[in-house]
């Protein structure tokens, strides 16, 4: 499913780029990154690892030189926890991709410096997995629609490539329970 979700991704944006005019309006790009998951583990006898790798690959269109309309596909990372039931050792996961429309304001601080700001909506799906040897097991995919928002810098290195480093904060919905994931990623995009 993963590789299914890249695919269509990489021609969405593929095909944002062949209908590139000379004109500097759409750009490609993607960046690598960690997640921190905002999930309750708090708890006696559980240990969670709430950190985790995500990647991103995006698509914009520059309406004018201050504003933009990007679409991405992401990837949140997976989330794992473990518990001591007795002599039985607990494991649950949950791992959240999606796909985002948002739109950007940036701004030129120089002539290779800049910053932008992004308010979007993200379509996110959360597949969840419990499983306590020879008792439970559990599988869950929960989709929700949740706000995205985020800042970021970027740095011309020529006037097609840029660097991209940006903070990002979606909600998450596992279950019933709403939870936010934080981002952090540096990339690459590149302007038609």
């Amino acid at each position: 499913m993963l590789k299914k979700n890249l695919f269509v991704s990489l021609l969405l944006v593929a095909g944002l780029g062949i209908g590139a005019s000379a004109s500097a309006q759409v750009y490609v790009g993607g960046t690598v990154g960690q997640s921190k998951w905002n999930v309750d583990c708090n708890q006696s006898g559980v240990s969670c690892d709430k950190t985790t790798n995500s990647y991103k690959v995006i698509g914009g269109y520059n309406i004018d030189k201050n504003f933009a309309v990007e679409a991405s596909y992401f990837s949140l990372g997976k989330v794992k926890a473990n518990a001591a039931i007795g002599a039985v050792n607990a494991s649950a996961e949950a791992k959240g991709t999606g796909f985002e429309l948002a739109g950007v304001l940036k701004h030129d601080f120089t002539e290779e410096f800049g910053g932008f700001a992004k308010l979007g909506v993200a379509r996110v799906s959360v597949d969840t997995k419990a499983n306590v040897p020879s008792a439970f097991s559990f599988s869950e995919d929960t989709k929700s629609t949740q706000p995205v928002a985020g800042l970021g810098l970027t740095y011309k290195v020529s006037k097609e490539i840029a660097l991209r480093g940006e903070f990002e904060s979606r909600r998450v919905k596992i279950g019933d329970e709403k939870n936010t994931v934080n981002n952090f990623s540096v990339g690459v995009q590149y302007t038609f």
